[in-house]
């Protein structure tokens, strides 16, 4: 999808969105795509004291760790064209990310549908950053369990920590069918358990809102 609105310039930046940026993406961009990156997977280990919770009250949200060469995480590329676009984007992706989220970046390669590759950046959390705390138990299961204890409690400013979960799942479902998230999946079906029908309600309203505003 390109934007009207587009600069003409030879300057590109693009990077790529595996959370909330999936869906929420308040910049200017020229052109998104789907597709996937290597070599990490998608885990809660990282907590959220602005945007899905507190400081009272922490949220979780999503970060990679590293695993097999061959793993494949699904996610889209956003490319901004033009200077002052590039410039505006990487101010708000700096206050979003790195200063609020705790996250640092880096740049990998990022593979579309059809196999085409292109560098991107990406923001993940490292273990030396406060807000990172890794796996709660060596067991998977065990570790879902107190991530979704967490997930239920916490809110923040952008809105409920469930809602954040349940939103990346549904569009990782939606949008990914090739991605098996066990963590991410296992997670969303833990959080809803735990709100039993309130859960619904905040599937319904982002499937509305998607279907009205959002396409790839």
């Amino acid at each position: 999808m390109f934007n009207n609105n587009e600069e003409t310039s030879d300057e590109v930046f693009e990077f790529f969105g595996y959370g909330s940026l999936l869906w929420k993406h308040d910049f200017k961009f020229s052109q998104k795509g789907l597709g996937f990156i290597k070599g990490v997977q998608r885990k809660f280990w990282q907590e959220n004291k602005t945007h899905r919770g507190t400081e009272e009250k922490p949220g979780r949200v999503a970060i990679l760790h590293e695993t097999k060469e061959d793993d494949i995480l699904w996610g889209v590329k956003f490319t901004i064209v033009g200077s002052s676009n590039i410039q505006e984007v990487k101010e708000k992706l700096n206050v979003r990310e790195t200063v609020l989220g705790g996250y640092t970046s880096f740049y990998t390669t990022f593979y579309n549908e059809e196999g085409v590759h292109s560098k991107v950046l990406v923001f993940n959390a490292t273990k030396d950053n406060d807000l990172y705390v890794g796996p709660m138990s060596d067991d998977p299961h065990d570790d879902v369990e107190h991530i979704a204890k967490q997930v239920v409690a916490a809110r923040g400013k952008a809105g409920t920590n469930a809602e954040y979960v349940i939103k990346l799942a549904y569009f990782v479902r939606h949008y990914f069918p090739k991605e098996n998230d066990q963590h991410l999946f296992l997670l969303d079906k833990k959080v809803q358990e735990r709100l039993g029908n309130h859960s619904e309600s905040v599937v319904t309203y982002f499937q509305q809102m998607e279907n009205n505003t959002y396409h790839v």
